[in-house]
């Protein structure tokens, strides 16, 4: 008969036994490596959802077709304290490279520039880390710092220190906080603490005076667009080629232009004064700066240039008063349908000309599905001469901060609600996502930026 303690002894050795064989087990598939870190370390890690701040860079440079992006990424790091319950608790920020591969839309390689642990991170700024451009075959970052990687596989080719080691005459008077470290026509620019300026050469890295030109000036590429930016930003009222003018009115402001504009309460023959003239000279399309919570329609109309002189200036005295814009013979395009907030694609705010396509011609219509917040963003090809629909393409995004064009594509980048978190977005109440669009069919790709920063497990970065 056994005793207790042998009953026991022999629980415990059961349970000994169990445990091992389930450590053997899990570590036959390759996990005894995580079991003995939580057991040696005492230490479970939380990552929080990756932050595209910056404007990304798409480039074909290098012979690759690809969009680059910026990511920072918080983690807390908890470690066990003793015996004890209590933990200690590290927050680090993790800064990333992700280069987005443009006809498949997926992440071609994602490569870790810094980390800051605890301490380090205290008083950093996430809209910091930006890309700058493309010198040749080198991105330009700044990273609390110029920081230069290659376009093929992120590794770094130049820093501060090895652009100072180039160029004694800088050294010690770098600045790197942001606003002095910039990117223009001729590439990389920086100012430096005794206020020259100066532009990097990334095929050596020769410093030279800010306005010299670069030996290769088709291979500079800026960034998509400036940030911030909103869905506006990429709407435009029309079109314009020759006569001929293009765009988006709602059916209230077509009425409006189709009659002569009119002053309350003026007789019919009273001589026009400068109110009068004032109604004439603006009795235009205004710019699209925000589009309305109105249906649009595609209209057309004859455009043409005539003198911006009173209209009754003699005509034996010279005319020097220039030219100004006359709209007449308004029509809706028949097949076109209504588009609700919406207007005419282009690449970013400064683009005076929309985005347009031939065979068929065509143009792009940035609108949404419906108002409010359950609204999405839709783009849809319309060509002429009647406003026949090619395609539309629903966008799964509400609000729209980057259009990056290709020869028979673009990559839009923007954010959608998180309305059905399943907890992979870290509780982060905006998806970013990045969408291809065809642009001779219509079909989309989706790249759900936020999913990717918890599954696509980031390469060491390089030193250079």
């Amino acid at each position: 008969m056994q005793t207790g303690q042998q009953k026991h002894a022999r629980s415990i050795g059961s349970i000994a036994l169990a445990v091992l064989a389930a450590i053997t087990l899990f570590a036959l598939s390759g996990g005894l490596g995580h079991v003995l870190g939580w057991i040696q370390a005492g230490e479970r890690r939380g990552l929080q959802a990756a932050l595209f701040q910056s404007a990304p860079l798409r480039t074909t440079q290098d012979g690759l077709d690809r969009a680059y992006l910026v990511s920072t990424q918080s983690e807390s790091v908890y470690f066990g304290s003793g015996r004890g319950v209590s933990q200690v608790r590290r927050d680090d920020l993790h800064v990333d490279l992700w280069a987005i591969d443009a006809a498949s839309a997926t992440v071609a390689w994602r490569r870790r520039l810094r980390t800051f642990e605890g301490s380090q991170r205290e008083g950093r700024m996430l809209t910091g880390f930006e890309i700058l451009g493309v010198d040749g075959t080198t991105l330009w970052l700044n990273a609390e710092g110029p920081v230069g990687v290659s376009l093929k596989d992120g590794s770094v080719v130049a820093d501060a220190s090895r652009i100072e080691k180039r160029n004694p005459s800088l050294a010690g008077k770098l600045v790197t906080q942001r606003g002095y470290i910039a990117f223009g026509r001729n590439g990389l620019q920086l100012t430096l603490s005794d206020a020259s300026q100066w532009r990097i050469d990334a095929n050596d890295l020769l410093a030279a005076p800010r306005d010299t030109p670069v030996r290769h000036p088709e291979g500079i590429v800026p960034p998509a667009n400036p940030l911030p930016s909103t869905t506006s930003s990429f709407q435009v009222r029309s079109l314009s080629a020759g006569q001929a003018w293009l765009g988006v009115l709602t059916d209230a402001e077509a009425d409006e232009l189709s009659h002569p504009p009119v002053i309350p309460g003026r007789d019919t023959g009273e001589r026009p004064g400068a109110l009068q003239q004032f109604l004439n000279d603006n009795h235009v399309p205004q710019p699209l700066n925000n589009p309305l919570p109105r249906p649009y329609r595609l209209w057309q109309a004859k455009m043409t240039e005539v003198s911006a002189a009173p209209q009754d200036w003699p005509k034996e005295l010279p005319d020097n008063w220039g030219k100004r814009s006359e709209f007449s013979e308004y029509k809706v395009l028949a097949d076109a349908p209504a588009f609700l907030r919406a207007g005419l694609l282009r690449q970013h705010r400064h683009a005076e000309i929309p985005l347009w396509y031939r065979d068929p011609d065509s143009v792009l219509v940035l609108h949404v599905d419906k108002l409010g917040d359950a609204g999405r963003l839709q783009l849809t090809r319309v060509s002429g001469p009647n406003g026949k629909v090619v395609w539309q393409a629903p966008l799964p995004m509400a609000s729209l901060a980057s259009v990056m064009h290709g020869d028979h594509d673009l990559l839009l980048w923007g954010s959608v609600p998180d309305v059905a978190d399943d907890g992979r977005s870290g509780g982060h109440p905006w998806h970013q996502v990045l969408v291809r669009v065809d642009v001779p069919t219509g079909k989309s790709m989706v790249l759900d930026l936020i999913r990717e920063g918890f599954t696509h497990e980031p390469t060491p970065g390089s030193k250079p």
